[in-house]
């Protein structure tokens, strides 16, 4: 299964936005409601753990803050299909991953709206906003 084509064509379904930046990363603008836009990261990588090639999927939430309770994050974390919440360089992020091997294009789909709509939701929550 070529990624970048399944990204491309969900794009084009949601009426979202594809821009691939090499073979391995690209984003995807996925539209939600109330006229809000989330950006994805789908990124194709190996595996740290298995050595496997591995595609993973990331959005942004908000700056990382006291008013952030890692432990309510984790909590949540447990609410979730396919995603979980990431702290990395400061930032709080939404992030999904799969083995890209074993993964269908139908839970691709999944995964990347789940992630888009978690952090749209969460980065509204704690900014008020649509930054990402």
């Amino acid at each position: 299964m070529n990624i970048s084509t399944v990204l491309q064509q969900y794009a084009d379904q949601i009426g979202g936005t594809f821009t691939s930046y090499d073979h391995e990363k690209c984003i995807v603008v996925v539209p939600l409601k109330d006229n809000r836009f989330q950006t994805v990261l789908a990124v194709n990588e190996k595996s740290k753990v298995s050595g496997k090639p591995r595609l993973y999927f990331s959005s942004k939430v908000s700056e990382l803050s006291d008013a952030i309770n890692p432990k309510d994050l984790l909590i949540q974390n447990g609410n979730f299909d396919y995603s979980k919440f990431i702290i990395e360089d400061g930032q709080l992020k939404v992030e999904a991953s799969c083995l890209s091997d074993s993964v269908t294009e139908e839970e691709i789909r999944f995964m990347i709206q789940e992630v888009a709509q978690l952090a749209d939701q969460f980065e509204l929550r704690f900014t008020g906003k649509d930054v990402f």
